[in-house]
C-alpha cells in the first residue's frame, strides 16, 4: 500500500552571513598570525559575492610569507572557525608561480587584510 506524502518541506538557510563570516575571520586573524606570517586575505566565492545558500562553502585565499610549509593548509582550517571552509593557502612564491588563476578567481572578492 503507498505510504501518504508528508506535507513538510524542509529549508535549508545558509550556516552564516557574509557578515558573520568575516566577523570570525577578522577574530581569528591574530591568532593565524602567530603561528603563520600571513601577507593576504582575501574572501572570495558566494560568500563575497551575497550568493550564498545553505549548500556554499567558504571560499578563503591566504597568501603567507615564504618559505613554504606543509603544515600551513592545516592551521588555516585548524585556526578559523568556520564549518564548510575552504582554504586556498599559499606561499608568496607559490601564489606568484599561480597568481594569474587565481586573482581571476577572487576577483570581486572581500580583502579582509
Amino acid at each position: 500500500m503507498p505510504r501518504k506524502s508528508s506535507t513538510t518541506v524542509k529549508v535549508f538557510y545558509p550556516r552564516y552571513s557574509r557578515e558573520e563570516v568575516l566577523h570570525r575571520i577578522r577574530a581569528s586573524l591574530p591568532l593565524l598570525r602567530e603561528a603563520l606570517p600571513v601577507l593576504s586575505v582575501v574572501l572570495f566565492g558566494s560568500y563575497a559575492k551575497g550568493t550564498n545558500t545553505a549548500f556554499s562553502d567558504i571560499d578563503l585565499l591566504v597568501v603567507y610569507q615564504d618559505p613554504p610549509r606543509h603544515d600551513a593548509y592545516t592551521l588555516v582550517k585548524r585556526t578559523l572557525p568556520l564549518r564548510g571552509l575552504e582554504p586556498h593557502v599559499y606561499a608568496r612564491s607559490e601564489y606568484e608561480q599561480v597568481k594569474d588563476v587565481v586573482e581571476r578567481m577572487i576577483e570581486g572578492g572581500v580583502r579582509v587584510v
